[in-house]
């Protein structure tokens, strides 16, 4: 985090009471959702500078909780917007017809940016398998140059628990961001980890999508992103999944989808197309592996579809695969947990790097 944003965030701390965000996702060129936590339920709203207003509602209302999700819409494609974020706290409930909140209050200003597909480039930043642990998410947070990103990317497992609530999910996704995540924002695909456990639709709360679900697909400046999720590693997945797991059938419905996405112009005219997952579809492996399935049954519709790369993880070691040596028309690269990975496309080439905890390069790729 730069010092300028560790001081507006000082300045910003007693005003309106924010646990955790406010976040940033869920962002087109026409929107973006703003996302915050605070200790107590309340209504919620994000205020332009124009003074215009989105509100946190369902199905017609608005509604109080203590997450709060607020969808600015109507905007222009590569425009920056400045915002505020607000909220009524609850006060009392206790007469369901007449819920009493105390007074208004904001934050102060933020920022935030919207996607253009005509931007002459795109930059953004990966990390993945965090597993909770905020020091070494913290060391890769405050290498990056936040304000020079197009979107951070968390590519799965960085949180770990089996049995989610949601200042869990908010203070281990979001906290060693903090600074960041207002105007940066922040896309995901869901870990094996954040799939286990009582509640994984908590998680998607935390990180909605343009579909309703885990896999989705956005365009920023000349690269189109698929985002995929690839389920369990375990092989016993009805132990890790409670009994409940209908994976195959979700793998499936995914790759139709891929084929249809497939047809739209502006998927099928980016220069580039990159798939992020956080399990490889690689063909290393013995007996059952949900890498040696993946790749399997999914490699083929990626080749079919036109991927030039992959972005994965979950090994906890660095590997890159070259084209056509395991049935697949791009390179697989996988991410080791222990380090980031900055990317910048162009419509002519695409350079990734990778760095360690300490800001090391440790490997570069460079595709035209």
């Amino acid at each position: 985090m730069s010092l300028l944003h560790m001081l507006s965030a000082l300045a910003c701390a007693g005003e309106l009471d924010v646990k955790y965000g406010p976040w940033v996702t869920e962002v087109g060129e026409d929107s973006f959702t703003v996302l915050w936590v605070t200790d107590s339920p309340g209504l919620a709203w994000v205020e332009l500078e124009d003074g215009s207003r989105f509100y946190h509602e369902f199905a017609g209302r608005r509604i109080f909780e203590r997450l709060h999700t607020v969808t600015v819409y109507g905007l222009e494609a590569g425009k920056k917007y400045e915002y505020k974020i607000g909220c009524s706290l609850l006060k009392d409930d206790s007469r369901p017809k007449d819920p009493v909140f105390f007074p208004e209050e904001e934050s102060c200003g933020y920022s935030a940016k919207t996607f253009d597909k005509s931007a002459a480039e795109c930059r953004f930043a990966v990390f993945n398998d965090i597993h909770c642990n905020l020091n070494r998410y913290a060391a890769f947070s405050s290498a990056i140059a936040s304000d020079s990103l197009d979107f951070i990317f968390l590519n799965g497992d960085i949180a770990s628990a089996g049995n989610y609530c949601l200042d869990t999910l908010a203070k281990y996704n979001f906290q060693p961001l903090e600074g960041c995540t207002e105007h940066t924002p922040v896309m995901f695909a869901r870990g094996n980890h954040e799939g286990r456990g009582n509640n994984p639709k908590l998680v998607y709360d935390l990180f909605p999508t343009n579909t309703g679900q885990f896999y989705y697909a956005f365009r920023q400046g000349p690269v189109a992103f698929v985002v995929l999720d690839a389920g369990e590693t375990h092989e016993d997945r009805s132990t890790a999944y409670c009994g409940t797991p209908t994976y195959e059938r979700y793998i499936a419905e995914q790759l139709v989808w891929l084929k249809d996405l497939a047809k739209e112009s502006w998927f099928t005219e980016a220069a580039v197309r990159v798939c992020m997952i956080h399990v490889p579809m690689i063909d290393i492996g013995e007996e059952f592996t949900l890498q040696l399935w993946l790749n399997k049954h999914c490699v083929s519709v990626l080749n079919e579809v036109g991927i030039d790369l992959m972005i994965s993880a979950d090994l906890h070691e660095f590997q890159l695969h070259h084209p056509y040596t395991m049935g697949n028309n791009f390179p697989i690269l996988v991410n080791d947990d222990d380090n980031r990975i900055s990317v910048t496309c162009t419509q002519h080439s695409c350079l990734l790097e990778v760095y360690d905890s300490k800001g090391r390069e440790m490997y570069s790729l460079e595709r035209n």
